[in-house]
């Protein structure tokens, strides 16, 4: 029967085939440590018998002893117990046995001389077994946290040789690789792909600073998300992978809402801004001249205001848009009505009909008049159809060729003043319509705008 009652007592087996020395040792080791309790026996085969009723935790054997010796004792023991400590404590001995104790697994071998060696024995005693209840202790420990693994997380050892000696089930199915294939191979000679990647470096750091590192990555073979814990131990580094593909994902949609509704709350300011100018203007108007009909021009705005918060609400909640027929003639003189200028004329010299979600057509004409009015310091614009779309196109300066790539990015803007937020919200309405849309240089050397890919309505 193996192990230990009491965690702090040692009971210690003592084979000698002399009584009076097992008397001797016996009284010599209770009387130095009153912890050590010893159970004598004169030969090999009554210390395997009184073994197996008592619980044992270390084994103090002589070497010449009638019929086995303590070598073959110590074989006997190692057969049935690996791992419970033996110490040969004999007056006998030579380098040879001392040798071959030890290679057959004795944990330490000593020679019988004086009253000297008594208090040596219980010292080595003592270390034996604290040294075995520790490793116990940390098998357990590792026992558990590898179930917990096995259930869970990728799990795996490397030496300090970065040999694989474990590999779980769940690093089975993540890489592909067994673990019969992998277990006494290299790491890296199993993965050369990983050599000089930022998981090298960190594995690399942690075995020669012995300090702990996480990181997490995106494992391609697999398809996800891992964060890794790297703990180095004494025998190498113990990994532990876990898969965070969820959280990342979730991660991402948050982020992506975030930037939902950023982008919503820029829209709302900027779309809104152009027919409460338009109010504003119109009621002052009204006031200064008591000329009614102004009202109606500010009722006009309010109602285009009332039109985009709507449509605003509607597109941040994610919801369908109804596909109707406009005209391009109609469409564009419904927008210039919102962003009138004195001293800009606007000419509608094509019509074609097409389809569009809601009113999203207004906010496309209303960014594009107001972008060549504010930056383009344009007299004329024009619209035209297209094969397959319609162009908008100014007389202004025109959009440099190194800035045409960018200026349908959220913010970007050459003037300081502006918020960089009309072209973007025209290319995300291009995009909900999967219009394609581009600025070239039109032939009065202004910008022109072409939206394509429409659904054209044959008339």
């Amino acid at each position: 029967m193996s192990g230990t009652a009491d965690h702090d007592t040692i009971r210690v087996l003592h084979a000698d085939d002399d009584e009076m020395i097992c008397d001797l040792v016996q009284d010599f080791l209770e009387q130095l440590d009153n912890q050590i309790s010893v159970v004598t026996v004169t030969s090999p085969d009554a210390g395997l018998e009184r073994y197996e009723d008592e619980s044992i935790d270390c084994v103090v054997s002589d070497y010449e002893m009638p019929g086995t010796n303590g070598l073959e004792f110590l074989k006997a023991i190692r057969e049935e117990y690996p791992n419970l400590p033996f110490i040969l404590f004999t007056g006998k001995g030579s380098e040879e046995i001392a040798s071959e104790a030890l290679n057959a697994g004795a944990d330490s071998y000593l020679q019988k001389d004086g009253t000297e060696s008594y208090e040596l024995l219980a010292n080595r005693i003592r270390t034996v077994v604290g040294r075995r209840r520790s490793e116990r202790k940390a098998k357990i420990a590792q026992d558990r946290l590898l179930a917990l693994y096995e259930q869970t997380d990728g799990f795996y050892i490397v030496d300090n040789d970065w040999t694989v000696t474990y590999w779980n089930e769940v690093m089975e199915q993540r890489s592909g690789v067994p673990a019969d294939e992998i277990i006494g191979e290299v790491v890296w000679d199993v993965f050369p792909e990983a050599v000089g990647t930022e998981l090298y470096t960190a594995y690399q750091d942690a075995m020669e600073t012995h300090e702990q590192a996480q990181f997490e990555r995106y494992y391609e073979p697999a398809d996800c998300w891992i964060e890794v814990h790297v703990h180095p131990v004494d025998e190498g580094l113990f990994i532990q992978s876990r898969d965070i593909t969820d959280e990342k994902e979730q991660e991402q949609e948050l982020q992506y809402r975030n930037e939902v509704l950023e982008s919503f709350a820029n829209t709302v300011s900027h779309d809104l801004r152009n027919p409460l100018n338009v109010a504003e203007g119109q009621l002052q108007l009204a006031q200064e001249t008591g000329d009614f009909e102004h009202l109606e021009e500010v009722t006009q705005a309010h109602n285009r205001m009332r039109d985009l918060i709507d449509e605003l609400l509607h597109f941040a909640r994610g919801d369908d848009f109804e596909l109707v027929e406009v005209s391009l003639e109609e469409i564009a003189q419904k927008a210039w009505a919102t962003v009138t200028s004195e001293d800009v004329d606007l000419i509608v010299e094509d019509d074609l009909a097409f389809e569009v979600y809601g009113n999203t057509a207004d906010r496309v004409f209303e960014n594009l008049f107001w972008n060549a009015i504010d930056h383009g310091d344009a007299e004329t614009i024009r619209v035209g159809a297209l094969e397959n779309g319609f162009y908008v196109e100014d007389d202004g300066s025109g959009i440099p060729e190194s800035h045409r790539e960018r200026v349908f990015e959220s913010g970007f803007s050459t003037d300081e003043e502006s918020p960089g937020y009309g072209l973007s919200i025209v290319q995300k309405i291009a995009d909900l319509h999967n219009w394609n849309i581009r600025v070239t240089k039109g032939d009065s050397g202004g910008a022109q705008f072409e939206i394509t890919n429409l659904e054209i309505e044959e008339g």
